[in-house]
């Protein structure tokens, strides 16, 4: 009977680990080295600059992929596809992008950066859906508000993915305005990759002591509703916006104009610090330290200085990262 018991148990687990196998859905975690992609996917020009950053740096850049790869996400806990590619990359589109990956995204961190802490996977897409909408994602991914004017790309635990790669991103990346968004979303998308891993075990860097060392920067209002003690609640409100900048924040939560006197409330910590990472991307050092904002609000300028200094630990330079020297 026991020898039964265990044949069963044994035909069980066999039966388990080749459901997992086969099924697609079905993605364990792995280190970056591990990777079960061939490269190259083709035999174009392209191709051999993809295959170089993978023999250097380990991360691999994909025009084919499927939809368990695109739906390897955060906090996902089942196997319902998030995101949907209807349209795969363009060949043209492929190429432009390569590029553009080069000289925004690969050339402004140091080889440690990229061996280190790029994801293990770029991937390329041509149209994505989100599951249930027949309305395409085209560059960036929002959900109103100011995540609407930062564009926050598809991430998930080991890629980011660059959407709206046709045949026409070669003439659109040549247009200097949106060449600059794409790239500050892109790099801006990849400091959001680091700041929000899976678990504690595949973190790259010290996540929660660098938002809550930001943070602790931020000040209180005096108008403040009483007993507000976190500087990121809404009971955190002040009427002038002078006084924001004095609290030490770049951007409110809310402006609440339905009675007099009309007031704002902070905004939550990780708009504020993805407001900072903005407002750091888009300056030289000289024209930063220049700006009003930094040099005549104390708090401001502490928070700046605290994530300059902080990512620069990492070898991550934020104002080359924004284009900017």
């Amino acid at each position: 009977m026991k020898i039964n018991l265990h044949i069963l148990l044994l035909g069980i687990l066999l039966v388990s680990a080749l459901y997992s196998c086969n099924n697609e859905d079905d993605l364990d975690i792995s280190e970056k080295k591990d990777n079960r992609f061939d490269l190259p996917q083709g035999d174009h020009d392209f191709d051999d600059q993809i295959v170089e950053w993978n023999n250097n740096y380990g991360t691999s850049v994909l025009y084919r992929f499927s939809n368990a790869d695109l739906n390897y996400h955060f906090t996902s806990s089942s196997n319902d596809v998030v995101y949907d590619v209807k349209v795969e990359a363009e060949e043209e589109g492929i190429r432009a992008a390569v590029q553009f990956l080069k000289e925004d995204f690969f050339d402004l961190y140091s080889d440690e950066v990229k061996k280190e802490l790029f994801p293990a996977k770029i991937l390329m897409a041509g149209m994505l859906y989100q599951n249930n909408n027949y309305v395409p994602l085209w560059d960036t991914i929002s959900q109103g508000g100011m995540d609407f004017k930062r564009g926050y790309m598809v991430r998930g635990i080991d890629h980011i993915t660059l959407p709206h790669v046709d045949k026409d991103f070669a003439q659109r990346i040549q247009k200097p305005e949106y060449r600059e968004r794409l790239k500050v979303a892109l790099n801006r998308t990849f400091i959001q990759f680091l700041m929000n891993p899976y678990n504690d075990i595949i973190a790259k860097i010290e996540y929660n002591n660098i938002l809550n060392t930001f943070a602790s920067y931020s000040l209180i209002s005096e108008d403040a509703k009483n007993g507000t003690t976190n500087p990121y609640s809404s009971g955190n409100q002040w009427y002038d916006e002078e006084v924001m900048y004095q609290l030490g924040f770049l951007e409110y939560g809310t402006y609440w104009n339905f009675w007099e006197p009309y007031y704002w409330t902070a905004p939550d910590k990780d708009d504020d610090f993805y407001s900072f990472l903005e407002f750091i991307f888009t300056q030289t050092k000289s024209e930063l330290q220049a700006n009003p904002l930094y040099t005549n609000y104390p708090q401001i300028q502490k928070k700046c200085d605290y994530l300059i200094e902080v990512f620069a630990e990492y070898g991550i330079d934020l104002h080359c990262v924004g284009g900017k020297e």
